[in-house]
């Protein structure tokens, strides 16, 4: 009885739910400094972690999320770079969630990411005081539900 009540749609939601977890690392939050000596954390995956964002924002003067295009979901493991007008490398990591959030001394930067061989560039300017988001959008499929079906 119990095996008629579950959905025909629950192995493509199990699909679904592990491949959205391998997406998302499971250890989140890290932090680190620039080569200026200035720090950065990275994550956001949860509701603590984005808490925890939430109350450092201010310190920070450039927030950077990596997003699917289209749907607007989160994505991890996207290795951001930061470059300054020099050309010297800021800071190079493998963002632990979609939000990385870093504080750069005043000056231009050029910030690219890239996600599974996607590359997108922004470049920026700080001033005294900044708080600046940059966002960037990725091509990156969503596991639907059938029509009609119900998750």
């Amino acid at each position: 009885m119990l095996r008629k009540s579950l959905p025909r749609s629950l192995p493509r939601l199990t699909a679904l739910l592990l491949a959205v977890s391998v997406c998302l690392p499971a250890h989140a939050l890290s932090e680190g400094k620039t080569v200026q000596g200035e720090p950065w954390i990275s994550g956001g995956v949860g509701t603590a972690e984005l808490e925890r964002l939430e109350q450092g924002r201010k310190r920070y003067s450039l927030r950077v999320l990596t997003a699917a295009k289209g749907s607007g979901a989160y994505l991890a493991d996207a290795v951001v770079k930061i470059v300054d007008a020099k050309g010297a490398t800021v800071l190079e990591t493998r963002a632990d969630g979609p939000w990385l959030y870093v504080n750069l001394k005043l000056g231009e930067y050029k910030v690219t990411a890239t996600y599974k061989s996607q590359v997108r560039q922004q470049a920026t300017k700080i001033h005294a005081g900044d708080n600046h988001e940059i966002f960037f959008y990725f091509e990156e499929p969503v596991e639907r539900l059938p029509k009609g079906e119900k998750g």
